[in-house]
This record gives structure tokens, C-alpha cells and sequence, in this order.
């Protein structure tokens, strides 16, 4: 026996195919997704340079930008592992990339550059201003793991996802090498967990930075706190350029008066 199957069963499932790909949108978008009940804190951000640093006791403290040395050249509060600590005071300063003016991350993040943040579904990106350009960072909202291949880079692989009303963003596959100006450092298996959140004031940006670093650290740690300051889109921006040249000559100065 053949059921018969009446026009408007084709014209269900007509529409049925056409919702389809929508509706597998809609659900990637709310598991990756920002939650409709958070605000979108896209925008512009400077560092308020108050954060709390491994040997801080978790307080809040200024820090001088010019200087950067970090927890002022100690390693109180970074727990070394002997061949880490040996790394790190074996490190010659003539191999620190900023000289050539890179800073990889996570150390742009850490270094009072105007921050850019763009919230996506598929591709959420978060830029420093340096050297009178974006550096972008695109962190993959789709939970995708790194593929075998991803090579050791500037930026590092990232992978992002919402956790309540905070962003946690997950970097690997970094190059490595000295994340301050004191060269503390991390290595090519390093692990970042950032998480960002919105202020109790609703409009400024709070960020917290945790390496897991088997390499040269013993335990995962709190890396970095940071408050970030909301600007206006259209805020000026600074126009300095680095000249690698300058920053030898200035390193090799310090280097002679002391």
C-alpha cells in the first residue's frame, strides 16, 4: 500500500531544508557565542597600569612602563624549576626581539599598549597598538583545536569561549623567549589562559593572564591582573616609531653606566 503524501508535505519539508542550515547557525551560535545577557564590551581600552603580579600577594600595584622590569627583577612569586630559573639567567639580552622591535605575546599584553577588542561568533580579535599599527590576535570561537601542523609564532594559537559573563581565551603554539624586560621567560610548550570580564563599573575591562608552563615552571600560575580603561573609539593613538637602531643605543648606555 502507498500512503499518499499531499503538497503540503513537500512544502513542509521545502521549508524544512531551508531552515536547517539556520538553525545549525543558531546553535553553534549559542554554544560559542557571546550570551544575549552580556553586554558587548568591544571597543578600545588603555591600561589604568594598576595589576597584580606573582609576587604581589595578590594586591593591586603601579607599574612603571618605561621600566618593566616586573616584580622589580625577582623571581619571588615565579616558581622555577631549576633548568627554568638556569634558562633565565643564562639568557643574553642581545637575543631580546624587541630589539628588532617584536614583541610577541603574551608580552604586548602586558606592556601598556592601547588594546583594540572585536567580538565575533566565528572569529573574535584583540589587537595592541605598537609601532604605529594593529597587532592582531585571532582567537577561533569554534572550539576547534589547534591542527597538528600550527607552527610557533608571533601571536600563538588561540581559542576562545564563554564561560558565564567572562571570556576565556586559551593561547598556545607561542615562539617562546622573554615576556618582560627582566626576561623572565616561557617556552615553546607554554599554556595561557586569559579570562575578560567587565569592571563592577560596567565599562572598563578586566583581564587575567595564568601560565601553564611545565618547562620552566613547577605549577600553573597567575601571571598577570590587569585593568584596561575604556576610551572613545575615535581617541587618538600614539604615533611613536621604533627604530631598533635606538633602543641598541639606549640598552648599551644603560648597560655601560651601570
Amino acid at each position: 500500500m502507498r500512503l499518499r503524501q499531499s503538497g503540503s508535505y513537500y512544502g513542509g519539508m521545502q521549508v524544512l531544508r531551508c531552515l536547517l542550515p539556520c538553525l545549525c547557525v543558531i546553535i553553534i551560535g549559542a554554544a560559542h557565542g557571546q550570551p544575549r545577557d552580556v553586554a558587548d564590551f568591544s571597543g578600545l581600552y588603555r591600561p589604568a597600569g594598576l595589576e597584580v603580579q606573582p609576587c604581589g600577594r595578590n594586591e593591586w600595584m603601579r607599574r612603571s612602563f618605561e621600566t618593566d622590569t616586573f616584580c622589580f627583577g625577582s623571581n619571588d612569586g615565579f616558581p622555577f624549576r631549576s633548568e627554568g630559573l638556569e634558562r633565565w639567567k643564562a639568557f643574553s639580552p642581545i637575543d631580546d626581539p624587541v630589539l628588532g622591535c617584536v614583541e610577541d605575546f603574551p608580552r604586548n599584553a602586558m606592556r601598556g599598549r592601547p588594546m583594540k577588542v572585536t567580538l565575533g561568533g566565528k572569529v573574535t580579535e584583540i589587537a595592541y597598538w605598537f609601532n604605529n599599527e594593529w597587532f592582531v590576535r585571532t582567537v577561533h570561537m569554534d572550539g576547534a583545536t589547534p591542527p597538528v601542523d600550527t607552527p610557533n609564532t608571533v601571536t600563538g594559537y588561540s581559542i576562545g569561549r564563554w564561560v558565564g559573563d567572562s571570556l576565556i581565551v586559551e593561547t598556545t603554539h607561542t615562539r617562546g623567549g622573554p615576556m618582560f624586560n627582566d626576561h623572565k621567560p616561557n617556552s615553546t610548550s607554554a599554556h595561557f589562559t586569559e579570562r575578560f570580564w567587565r569592571a563592577p563599573d560596567g565599562k572598563n575591562l578586566l583581564m587575567d593572564i595564568t601560565l601553564n608552563d611545565p618547562e620552566i615552571y613547577a605549577k600553573p600560575f597567575l601571571l598577570n591582573r590587569q585593568e584596561w580603561i575604556w576610551s572613545e573609539p575615535n581617541a587618538p593613538l600614539s604615533q611613536d616609531k621604533c627604530e631598533p637602531s635606538s633602543i641598541w643605543e639606549r640598552r648599551l648606555q644603560n648597560r655601560t653606566a651601570q
